[in-house]
């Protein structure tokens, strides 16, 4: 069955994780990493992350410059980045950049 555009809606979340996603890609290439959304963008922005080339930088490292995309937001200075462990050797780093607006940006440890 085809949806009609009275069909296709977009919360206010999805539209604020849109605006940012071009720079969080470009971040990723730059530091030689493949990146790829997860979800629904309803409460958070899933973020898959994989090494693209050879001398990428460590995962750590990538979440760190990530999450500079973001300084100056009021709660980027109030929040920290936490990582957790995850089945299947997923690790998952989660950046506070406002409110109850967050990054879950997910690897797989090597």
């Amino acid at each position: 069955m085809a949806k009609n555009r009275a069909a296709v809606t977009c919360s206010g979340r999805a539209a604020f994780y849109a605006c940012m996603w071009d720079d969080i890609r470009q971040c990723a290439m730059d530091n030689g990493w493949a990146v790829a959304l997860h979800g629904s963008l309803n409460s958070d922005m899933d973020i898959m992350t994989m090494p693209w080339v050879e001398d990428a930088v460590p995962f750590e490292e990538l979440i760190k410059k990530i999450s500079e995309l973001f300084v100056g937001n009021f709660s980027s200075e109030n929040y920290f980045i936490t990582y957790d462990e995850k089945p299947h050797n997923r690790v998952v780093a989660t950046i506070p950049i406002f409110a109850d607006f967050y990054l879950d940006i997910s690897t797989i440890k090597q």
